[in-house]
């Protein structure tokens, strides 16, 4: 998240267990589906926007499989919305490391 306008930086995939070929689209190495959250902004938890636009949302849904979008929307919009909400509680959580700060 972009600290002045709350603007969605990147999003990536790290594990998932879909079907070869349909739900692991969420993976940048088999396609770019997840470089569509780059840019945009959670205006409020309640945003129709942030959803597939079989839902009428923003984001296309992959051809044969609709509910891994739909899932991975939802978490990532909710992720942005709380980082959203509780920036300054993030940004002053001390160093966990191990090390001082």
């Amino acid at each position: 998240m972009d600290a002045t306008s709350h603007q969605v930086l990147g999003v990536r995939v790290l594990e998932h267990n879909e079907t070869p070929g349909l739900g692991d689209k969420v993976s940048l190495r088999v396609s770019d589906w997840i470089r569509s959250f780059s840019g945009k902004t959670v205006t409020s938890k309640e945003n129709k926007r942030w959803a597939v636009k079989k839902d009428g949302g923003q984001f296309d849904q992959f051809t044969g499989a609709t509910i891994t979008p739909r899932a991975v929307v939802t978490a990532v919009k909710k992720a942005a919305w709380f980082v959203s909400q509780q920036q300054a509680a993030l940004v002053n959580q001390p160093a966990n490391c191990g090390g001082t700060s």
